[in-house]
């Protein structure tokens, strides 16, 4: 089996090996580590010596586009969007929005500069971190995307203007677009001699692609899986319900297209009490036949305090035991 966990917010390589020690002695074998625009720019070097003894440590390496753009999941800040506006959405109401447009050949080129540079890394898997247009919850009217390019690219594709409101041609589009944009972003990676893993936002989020089917269809993608993560104070049933629905699916869809199945366990802002919904979780995806689980993130989260879980160290204890229990079950299938 894949055991992974991801990792961030530390650059410190001395101290980054002591981590990945504690992580490989924890069962894990794999590592995911966060790639960020902040990364690029002032740590390539740097993330080039993580990952390397990352490595050293018997960890096989993930990264991911983590925030980037706004394209893609994660915590990290985006500033492409404001230094060339040229490359950011717009919303139906033609508000300039903080995030890139996957249209946007501006945006593309800094994608090809992303993947040069982690690719140059020792790294087995390039990690697409829930790609989607940008969305804010409960904001219904920062529907995206109206840019200059979406536009033309609409008009050519169905011979009419973007609809004020949304329908399901335009859904159709943005399903496009973001297809269009991974094929490319996907053959960029295996040019390198990469692996290309997609993890997709389950279907109760806004914004991200809801034909699984089409995704796991690309041809330089090697893995497809999805994150349903419980929000506060969901029940047991609803987290079973859930991760049972998508490990099937996911299941079903590699198998499908000859993929490797992957999913997600939530290890953040889990609360006291609740820390067994990871093990149920690890359970349920490894009865249905997945064998890449990672699960988000180490110790708890407990060193971003907006991630934190209200008791960090039961988490990841419960997470090891949790992915020992699996190991177990896979070795004795």
């Amino acid at each position: 089996m894949k055991i992974g966990i991801s990792y961030f917010g530390v650059r410190n390589p001395e101290w980054v090996r002591k981590d990945m020690k504690a992580i490989k002695e924890a069962g894990f074998n794999c590592v995911l580590h966060t790639f960020a625009e902040e990364d690029l720019q002032y740590y390539p070097q740097t993330m080039k010596e993580i990952i390397a003894l990352s490595n050293e440590e018997g960890l096989k390496v993930y990264v991911n586009p983590w925030g980037v753009g706004r394209v893609f999941g994660g915590e990290a800040y985006s500033e492409l969007a404001a230094r060339n506006s040229e490359m950011a959405q717009v919303s139906l109401e033609g508000k300039p929005l903080v995030a890139a447009c996957p249209n946007s050949t501006f945006f593309r080129s800094y994608i090809s500069e992303w993947i040069e540079a982690a690719c140059k890394c020792d790294i087995e898997t390039v990690f697409w971190d829930e790609p989607h247009f940008y969305f804010e919850k409960g904001k219904p009217e920062l529907h995206t995307c109206g840019c200059k390019v979406c536009s033309e690219q609409y008009r050519e594709q169905t011979g009419k203007e973007i609809p004020k409101v949304p329908d399901d041609e335009f859904k159709a589009f943005k399903q496009r677009s973001l297809i269009s944009f991974l094929a490319f972003a996907t053959e960029q990676v295996h040019k390198f001699g990469k692996r290309n893993s997609i993890c997709l936002l389950p279907p109760w989020f806004p914004a991200g692609l809801e034909n699984w089917d089409e995704v796991a269809s690309l041809p330089f993608v090697d893995e497809i899986g999805s994150d349903p993560y419980w929000e506060k104070g969901d029940s047991l049933e609803k987290v079973q319900k859930m991760y049972g629905e998508t490990s099937e699916k996911i299941a079903n869809l590699a198998k499908k297209h000859g993929k490797e199945a992957q999913m997600w366990i939530k290890n953040y802002h889990i609360e006291a009490g609740t820390e067994h919904f990871a093990k149920e979780a690890t359970e349920i995806a490894s009865r249905a036949g997945i064998k890449n689980i990672f699960a988000w993130s180490y110790l708890g989260s407990k060193y971003m305090d907006y991630l934190r879980s209200e008791n960090p160290e039961l988490v990841w204890k419960t997470q090891i035991k949790a992915f020992s229990l699996a190991k177990a079950r896979n070795f004795s299938v």
